[in-house]
């Protein structure tokens, strides 16, 4: 039912609202106020017809939110929507009595209840709340800048790698990691380092999968050079280092060592036991997988998340076929850290071995004149070598989710 009285400025509080009434009303009587004689006025129709417009272009139905019970010992979680009620919003936009309030509310255009019966929807209703268009968007960019900040690194290396594997390969590349990696001194700070020495002593293991050019009979004659790294003129690409520059691939344990071949069921495994000579730098991308338990949080350290995020990207398993292109990131990253930050090793995750409490960690030596032996250049001594037989291979399968 149209509702013709007469509302005047005098009655809405200060406000685009009542900036509206003013320059298009009429002089009259108010029909809410019979003192407000000879002011602007229109009609609630015509008053609530633009309030409308106002509040649309002003508001917006509220985004779903969760709301967790402060009481903590309730463990209780509400669902609901952002803002409040759009009562409650006219109320304060237009600081009117209840009676005026409630005219033009009741006036607001909307969907008819013809409309609704049709499948159609209403914009006022109390199923949720509504929210400033201004304080949405705003929330919307803080939650953008949050993502940001907080997988900057990722997203730092993720247009990295784009930029080595399909664009430039040649210029700019250290100003790009030095943004990445900051300066080596960054990384004295804090409980937990990811730069530090690997002592003189540290055991560490290494596979080969038996085959005809690599027989048992071959390694019980020279066992430390079958179980080395290949000579230079044999090296092919991996993830840390480029063909024909050898680099000495070892994990903790020899779990690790065998999984990161991916052997199949029958293959049989020498396994080589070697011990470091010297203290070697390393660079130990999963520093953090081993902090200590509890609330503290080690990492604050801009250059720790980093180091977090990191090492996903290292330790990601990549498909054969992918190898030579997904590997120019690693192998530039390596010759980085071997040349600026002086490390001799890199520590990264093993991406084959999820077993819950099992030593994951992989580690290669970089590129050097020599590797294994009793003297110096060599860093790593010998010690032994046993052989494994592949008897199983279990899939863990889950149900991936889908969107």
């Amino acid at each position: 039912m149209a509702d013709e009285r007469k509302l005047c400025a005098l009655c809405i509080g200060d406000g685009p609202l009542k900036q509206w009434l003013e320059a298009n009303g009429t002089a009259g009587e108010c029909d809410f106020d019979l003192s407000h004689t000879a002011v602007q006025c229109t009609t609630v129709d015509e008053f609530a017809e633009f309030a409308d417009e106002w509040f649309r272009e002003n508001y917006q139905p509220g985004a779903d939110t969760t709301i967790i019970d402060p009481d903590p010992d309730s463990d209780r979680v509400y669902h609901g929507t952002e803002g409040e009620p759009y009562e409650d919003i006219f109320s304060y936009e237009l600081s009117a009595d209840d009676d005026v309030l409630q005219a033009v509310i009741a006036a607001l255009p909307d969907a008819s209840h013809w409309e609704i019966a049709d499948g159609g929807e209403a914009f006022y209703t109390d199923a949720h709340n509504f929210e400033s268009v201004e304080e949405a968007r705003g929330r919307e960019k803080a939650d953008q800048d949050d993502y940001w900040f907080t997988n900057r690194y990722t997203l730092e290396w993720e247009d990295f790698c784009q930029k080595v594997q399909f664009s430039s390969r040649f210029f700019g590349i250290k100003e790009r990691l030095d943004d990445l990696f900051g300066k080596p001194e960054e990384y004295g700070e804090g409980p937990i380092r990811p730069i530090y020495d690997l002592p003189v002593g540290q055991t560490v293991f290494r596979a080969r999968v038996l085959n005809d050019d690599l027989t048992e009979d071959a390694i019980e004659a020279r066992p430390a050079s079958c179980l080395s790294q290949p000579p230079a003129n044999r090296t092919q690409p991996g993830r840390m280092n480029v063909e024909l520059i050898p680099a000495f691939y070892a994990a903790f344990s020899a779990e690790t060592a065998i999984s990161e071949l991916r052997p199949g069921i029958d293959d049989e495994i020498a396994v080589g036991q070697f011990i470091t000579r010297a203290p070697l730098r390393v660079f130990d991308f999963t520093v953090f997988d081993r902090r200590a338990e509890g609330p503290v949080r080690l990492n604050q350290h801009s250059r720790y998340d980093f180091i977090d995020q990191m090492q996903a990207e290292i330790s990601k398993p990549v498909r054969t076929h992918e190898r030579q292109r997904e590997y120019i990131a690693t192998q530039i990253v390596a010759e980085y850290l071997q040349t600026y930050f002086r490390c001799d090793a890199v520590i990264y995750r093993s991406s084959m071995q999820l077993q819950e409490g099992a030593e994951k960690r992989n580690i290669v030596f970089l590129h050097r004149e020599a590797f294994v032996g009793p003297d110096a250049p060599n860093v790593l001594s010998y010690v032994s070598w046993s052989l494994k037989r592949i008897r199983d291979v279990r899939y863990t399968i889950v149900d991936s989710p889908r969107f």
